[in-house]
Formats: structure tokens, C-alpha cells, sequence
């Protein structure tokens, strides 16, 4: 190589034990970066490769690009899996060591504040969809109204049982509009309560049709069980009606932390 950059995967308490690492970019070795009290777990990779534009110059190309997303996600999995961590961005790099310890000193504080904000804990996502047929299912359950109006037009004259179903059409189709904001603010209401913290995005935000809530939650590591049965309560209590619940993790904290 006729030089190198050095490539920051993420920021770990300085005590971390670097052993049985995995390879990093390009295979290359992970070593570490440490001041005062944290590290930087880091990769010398190509400076002619890597610097400047390079790097999205070739974003577009998934043969080139997926092996080093698949590296850099590995290392920062594995170091996730073991501790508090600060995870980067990709194609967060230093011109050397020296950048990267000035880097540290000058996030000192910062950095020391989301390790503690994250040790002890895991992210955990939940994503919860549905369409139409399901949330109209939801909205029978949720809602006593259709029910007892149902049963009302059952035993009706025909003049009120008329009245009574056209009442019952404009009830249906608005709980059923409804039914997905509820579920998803009961759902995330749940799942909070067992989280140290949480974030959560509506369908809106998401801008995926039939998506109801897409949440990421900073579970204790202690508490995963009891995060747990609450999303199995949750699935017990609206999945026969036809809703979807999607659950991932551990993750390392991305929605909680972020280094760069």
C-alpha cells in the first residue's frame, strides 16, 4: 500500500478486550485506539482506495460494497455483544492514528456519556403492520360500540334496523380508521414500560403502507425477559385479528447512539 487511513468502526470503553476479533474492511486486522477512558476500535485500510471521494464514487457497485457493509456491521455487532459501544457510520475515517486519538480527546465527554447511557442494555425492534382486513378485524375487538349496535339492528323493526346499520357502517369504517394509531400508542405504551428508552415511528413517518409502528427499544439486559412478555401479550391480544408483529435484535444501540 502506498499509505493508509485509518478506518473507526466505533468508540468502547477502554477496558474492552480486543481478543478473537473479527477481520475488519478488506480482512484487514482490528486493533485498538485508546484514550483516557475509551477506544476506538480501528482498521488501516488503502488511502487510495479509501480517502476523498472513493468511497462513494463506488457505492453503486453491491459487489464491491456489500462485503465491507457485512465487515463493518460484524465488527460492531461483535463489539455490541460484549459491552457498551459508540457505533459509526460507515466510511468514518482518520488520516492516522494520531487524528483519531484527537478525535477522542475532543469527544471525551460525549462519548463517555452514551457508553454509560447504553451499558447494561440492548436494542431490540419491533415492528408491528396490518392492512385493511386486519385493522377492521382490530376495530371489532377493540371497539364494545359495534357489537352491541349490531346487536341492537338484530332485534330492530326494519325501519330502525335501516338506521341502525347505517349508524353501525360510518362507526365501523371510522374505529377502523382509528384502530391503527390506537394499536400502535398501546403497543408502544407497553413495550416502554419495560425500556430504558425508546423511540417509534408511525406509518406516516415510516412511508410504508400497512406499517402501524416501527419501534426500537433500550432494554435492560435484565429485563429482557419481562420485554418479552409484553410483546407476547401484545400478539396474543391483536395478532388474531390479523396483524403482523415483526421482532429483531439485539442490535448494537444505533437508534440510541451514534459516533458518527
Amino acid at each position: 500500500m502506498t499509505g493508509t487511513v485509518e478506518y473507526v468502526y466505533c468508540v468502547v470503553p477502554a477496558t474492552f478486550v480486543l481478543s478473537n476479533a473479527p477481520r475488519g474492511i478488506d480482512r484487514a486486522p482490528v486493533r485498538s485506539i485508546v484514550r483516557a477512558d475509551v477506544a476506538a476500535l480501528v482498521t488501516a485500510v488503502d488511502a487510495d482506495e479509501y480517502s476523498g471521494d472513493a468511497p462513494s464514487e463506488r457505492m453503486a457497485d453491491p459487489e464491491w460494497l456489500t462485503p465491507r457493509a457485512v465487515a463493518h456491521d460484524a465488527v460492531i455487532t461483535w463489539a455490541a455483544d460484549r459491552g457498551a459501544v459508540v457505533p459509526f457510520s460507515m466510511w468514518a475515517m482518520f488520516s492516522d492514528e494520531r487524528a483519531v486519538s484527537e478525535m477522542l480527546d475532543d469527544r471525551h465527554d460525549e462519548f463517555r456519556a452514551m457508553l454509560d447511557r447504553v451499558s447494561g442494555a440492548r436494542e431490540l425492534c419491533v415492528r408491528i403492520s396490518a392492512d385493511q382486513a386486519a385493522l377492521a378485524n382490530a376495530a371489532e375487538q377493540m371497539d364494545d360500540r359495534l357489537g352491541e349496535l349490531e346487536r341492537q339492528a338484530d332485534v330492530a323493526s326494519p325501519g330502525q334496523a335501516y338506521l341502525l346499520r347505517r349508524k353501525l357502517t360510518e362507526l365501523r369504517r371510522s374505529a377502523t380508521r382509528d384502530a391503527g394509531s390506537r394499536i400502535a400508542e398501546l403497543a408502544h405504551a407497553a413495550l416502554s414500560d419495560r425500556s430504558r428508552e425508546s423511540v417509534a415511528r408511525g406509518g406516516s413517518v415510516s412511508n410504508e403502507a400497512g406499517v402501524l409502528l416501527d419501534g426500537a427499544y433500550l432494554v435492560d439486559n435484565e429485563h429482557y425477559d419481562s420485554f418479552r412478555s409484553a410483546l407476547t401479550e401484545l400478539i396474543a391480544t391483536y395478532g388474531r385479528a390479523g396483524l403482523s408483529f415483526d421482532f429483531t435484535g439485539p442490535w448494537p444501540p444505533y437508534h440510541f447512539v451514534r459516533g458518527r
